[in-house]
């Protein structure tokens, strides 16, 4: 039986003023129902092109090659029409800026009722009460009332759980939330969290969930996959990799992050680039001290 999704020697390549640039370099990923998976790294390790290249939203001049199946059902290679069929319906994202997915002239209401009468074809009564009940799920207040609010008198953590509102509204068998907490507070990110697993735990969903925030990462998902210059190095699960990191670039992410030292002192910088030596295989880091992880 085929899995919910299967990458397997996923390249994603853009051309540049300076040559070819590999963003993502042969990652093989497997997932099915009810996993919750993290993507971890730095700014620039592929996460976000490998979540929007799952949708097919890799534009030109960026080149997909290999394979992602979902249910077995190959996505590379799709026509925009044949992706709208799997965008929402089986595979939903959230973005990390709300602002990014809210139209800002037409109200939350119209934009929620508008998925469901273009995509399930239900009246504007039917999608109207669909979309009240969706806002309400997500914990919007007053929900009926707010239906005719516009997205620049939301907060921006209400905002954010409208933009999950809309990516769960057709209740997609696996949802994509692309650090979808960098820009809110501790409480409201902590809200938001707790949201999206409560909603995992009642529709049984995939989550991948990307994310330089370690402790996010720990909080939200049972396995995780670490990305450095476009390439897996470390997959297992959360609490064994946090535990036990065999990477050194694993190892040099947690050792930089200010949960793991009594003072800033004691923090110590990511080496710019980590090589392996042909003759041990063993994996080092190079490094002029450069930069610490601080969130």
């Amino acid at each position: 039986m085929s899995k919910l999704l299967e990458i397997s020697g996923l390249r994603i390549s853009f051309e540049s003023g300076f040559g070819k640039v590999d963003a993502v370099r042969g990652v093989n990923l497997t997932m099915d129902m009810g996993d919750a998976v993290a993507v971890v790294g730095a700014s620039g390790s592929g996460k976000t092109v490998l979540g929007r290249s799952l949708l097919g939203l890799v534009d030109a001049p960026g080149v997909v090659r290999g394979s992602i199946k979902f249910g077995g059902e190959e996505i590379v290679g799709k026509s925009e029409k044949e992706l709208r069929d799997i965008r929402g319906l089986g595979i939903g994202m959230v973005f990390q800026d709300a602002l990014d997915g809210l139209n800002p002239v037409y109200t939350i209401g119209s934009q929620l009722s508008e998925i469901f009468t273009v995509r399930l074809g239900l009246s504007r009564s039917a999608a109207k009460s669909r979309a009240v009940s969706i806002m309400e799920q997500v914990g919007i207040r007053r929900a009926s009332e707010r239906y005719h609010d516009y997205p620049h008198q939301f907060s921006g953590g209400m905002r954010q759980r409208i933009c999950i509102a809309m990516a769960i509204g057709l209740k997609p068998k696996i949802l994509i939330a692309d650090e979808p907490t960098t820009a809110l507070d501790v409480t409201v990110q902590a809200g938001i969290l707790r949201l999206i697993k409560d909603l995992q735990a009642e529709t049984g969903m995939g989550l991948i969930f990307v994310t330089h925030d370690l402790a996010v990462a720990r909080t939200i998902s049972t396995r995780i996959v670490v990305m450095y210059a476009g390439q897996i190095v470390e997959e297992g699960p959360t609490e064994e990799v946090f535990r036990f990191p065999k990477h050194p670039y694993t190892k040099a992410l947690l050792a930089a992050h200010p949960a793991r030292v009594r003072s800033w002192r004691d923090l110590e910088p990511i080496p710019d680039a980590f090589v392996t030596d042909p003759s041990s295989g063993e994996t080092t880091g190079h490094s002029s001290p450069s930069i610490v992880i601080t969130n």
